[in-house]
């Protein structure tokens, strides 16, 4: 399986890339060509003619939740590509917020996309294999703590604002072999839960690879203010108990935790910015 980040935070200098607070990802499984989340604009399919790759090959997306930064270019991918479905939670098309006091933000995804593209639109509301061993999560456990940063994070309810539950967040598996590769996009139900929440999907196989974002800053756009130190003793425990041999992460991980978990998890974990090519 080959994975390219296609839109990341920061890029490798060495390319001539585009980056943008955001994440997409290019995965090729075999015969199968996947794209999990399409960033906030249309950069990645920019990104993605400059690496070589023909979006329009692309057969199946996943939208790992209903935030902008993760679905924003998918009207952009729907002018290029006429074949690919499109797979989310039903409570994507809802209106989500972020903000501070008074002032909020809209970083819902278009409508257009549900009113005028619903035939390419396959929602998942429970456990489901979308094509051979490629499976969608949808229940997430949260016995564990979920991320501070999720206090800035607010759904419309009516006529009013309410914290967002994120249960319009899902987990995309990929089945390789005896091993299987997780992916999150932003980890709001928090990524322990998210593992715990695979494991208990898959409980006799082994997670290869954890990829995606940790939802990790406290608050939004201020990489400073990091988790504690008992979240990131949390998580790497996790890693290291349940053996997952690689981690890849980025996005809203944010660079000073990224950090923290490279001083304990070492060689592996490694950042992935826009470019970046994964072979598993």
């Amino acid at each position: 399986m080959k994975i390219t980040i296609l839109i990341e935070n920061n890029k490798d200098d060495a390319r001539d890339l585009i980056n943008e607070h955001g994440l997409s990802l290019y995965i090729e499984k075999d015969d199968t060509r996947i794209l999990f989340d399409t960033g906030k604009s249309d950069n990645f399919i920019k990104n993605a003619e400059k690496l070589g790759i023909n979006l329009k090959d692309v057969d199946l997306v996943v939208l790992s939740h209903g935030h902008t930064d993760h679905g924003g270019g998918l009207l952009a991918f729907l002018k290029i590509n006429s074949k690919a479905k499109i797979y989310m939670k039903r409570k994507v098309q809802e209106k989500y917020f972020t903000g501070f006091l008074l002032f909020k933000k809209n970083i819902s995804i278009s409508r257009n996309i549900f009113e005028k593209h619903s035939n390419r639109i396959e929602y998942v509301d429970s456990f489901t294999e979308i094509v051979k061993d490629i499976f969608i999560i949808t229940d997430i456990n949260k016995h564990y703590k979920i991320p501070d940063g999720n206090k800035y994070l607010f759904v419309k309810d009516g006529n009013r604002l309410v914290k967002d539950s994120f249960d319009h967040e899902l987990i995309m598996v990929i089945k390789e072999n005896e091993a299987i590769c997780m992916f999150t996009g932003c980890s709001h139900n928090g990524t322990v839960n998210m593992i715990e929440s695979v494991n208990s999907f898959f409980p006799h196989a082994h997670i290869r690879a954890l990829i995606g974002g940790f939802h990790l800053v406290k608050i939004p756009a201020i990489d400073a203010i990091g988790p504690s130190k008992e979240e990131i003793d949390l998580l790497v425990d996790k890693i290291i108990s349940k053996n997952i041999n690689e981690v890849y992460t980025g996005h809203c991980t944010g660079e000073k935790s990224y950090k923290k978990l490279k001083y304990f998890l070492g060689d592996k974990i490694q950042y992935m910015k826009t470019g970046t090519q994964i072979q598993i």
